[in-house]
């Protein structure tokens, strides 16, 4: 039972992940407040949450069930090794990792638009609830990454950190310039982009590089959204600051 569900949440899961992909690139290229901006934003919103929501749902099947839902592939002679089922937990704590980061971000990236300049309804303790407890997981996972000699769960405990103090800064300093809502909501569409595209180069389509890169190389695609990613959310906050600074001089 438990593994005919997570069968059927994984395929809806990355039936919303492809086109949440393909979405992404519509509100970052549309004209800003335009129609198509509006909706294709909010259509990509809506899938990210869904793809999200059913990454945790099924990562937390994984740890209740672990043999029944994944380790049956892992077994010799009905038992699987400790160290197998230890590197299969770990990579459960990346995706756990993911798709916490992955809500984060795009409910940052909404809540941030819906509230602008008034952001006493994202101090409330539902709002900031996720991005502590990715506070608490993203250490853990870094070292458990160390552990095991995985640098992309190590690099993305980082980028969840800097996205965590990022958001919890802007909530609770007690003055923000006004167009700080527009940067927040700029910079965490990119970020739950960001999760969404490793996420998919790193199990999804890990098998489109399978020839062409081997060895360390094969890290390339799944660092790639982050080499890209975050120096875009860097040069983002600074265009849209700029003409605030402009306008101050």
């Amino acid at each position: 039972m438990m593994f005919m569900l997570h069968s059927l949440l994984l395929k809806f899961h990355i039936l919303l992940g492809v086109i949440a992909l393909l979405l992404f690139w519509l509100p970052m290229f549309s004209r800003k407040g335009s129609a198509l901006h509006r909706r294709s934003g909010r259509y990509y919103a809506y899938l990210m949450k869904a793809v999200a929501l059913s990454g945790l749902v099924m990562t937390c099947m994984v740890w209740f069930d672990p043999i029944e839902i994944k380790g049956a592939g892992l077994m010799v002679d009905g038992q699987i090794s400790q160290r197998k089922l230890e590197f299969l937990m770990l990579i459960n704590l990346f995706l756990f990792l993911l798709s916490l980061l992955s809500w984060v971000t795009i409910r940052h990236a909404t809540g941030s638009l819906l509230c602008k300049q008034n952001r006493e309804p994202l101090k409330h303790w539902s709002y900031q609830a996720p991005v502590w407890l990715l506070v608490v997981v993203a250490p853990y996972a870094a070292w458990q990454g160390f552990q095991f000699s995985m640098p992309l769960v190590m690099v993305f405990a980082g980028i969840s950190l800097v996205t965590c103090f990022s958001i919890l800064s802007y909530l609770h300093t007690k003055t923000v310039t006004p167009n700080r809502w527009l940067i927040e909501h700029a910079s965490a569409m990119i970020g739950s982009g960001i999760a969404a595209y490793t996420a998919f180069f790193a199990f999804g389509g890990r098998a489109l590089f399978a020839e062409l890169l081997t060895g360390h190389w094969m890290m390339l695609p799944w660092l790639l959204p982050s080499l890209i990613g975050v120096p875009a959310t860097i040069w983002f906050k600074r265009r849209l600051a700029q003409p605030l600074r402009n306008s101050a001089s």
